[in-house]
């Protein structure tokens, strides 16, 4: 992959262009990863609504009939349904990993096989969330292992 940076002065915002032979699931995550960084999700915190990429997002959980997005050091709240969340945001890297946890894979810094085929990670924030075995082979695969 070429990758070309151009400084133009007379533009008035800045402008990428990706050219690819044949469209791939990289190029397709390239795309992803662009449009992540325009996109912003609406989250209360008390009686403020507060503007957030995708990007800052480590997980989502759902607990008492609430979901609830959680950043790196804040927890926020959604209208939005797990189920809704793990299919809008797929393509930005979230992905379920249990009944009621759709986690930001970008923000996991390293896991670990438990021993009844559950899977630990953890977050970049120091943070522990559970895998369980549903869904353990398909984090692997999205996460660069071997194919399902």
């Amino acid at each position: 992959m070429k990758i070309r940076v151009e400084e133009i002065r007379n533009l008035t915002e800045p402008e990428i262009v990706v050219r690819y032979p044949e469209k791939n699931e990289q190029v397709d995550r390239i795309l992803a990863t662009l449009k992540a960084l325009d996109e912003r999700l609406i989250l209360k915190q008390g009686d403020q609504q507060i503007a957030l990429s995708p990007t800052e997002i480590y997980y989502f959980e759902s607990v008492d009939n609430k979901v609830c997005a959680c950043s790196a050091t804040e927890v926020f709240e959604t209208n939005s349904k797990l189920y809704e969340l793990e299919e809008t945001l797929s393509n930005y890297g979230f992905q379920r990993i249990n009944k009621t946890t759709v986690v930001n894979t970008k923000k996991i810094r390293s896991f670990q096989s438990e021993l009844n085929g559950r899977m630990r990670a953890t977050l970049k924030n120091g943070e522990i969330v559970m895998v369980s075995r549903t869904y353990v082979a398909s984090l692997k695969y999205l996460l660069g292992g071997k194919k399902r």
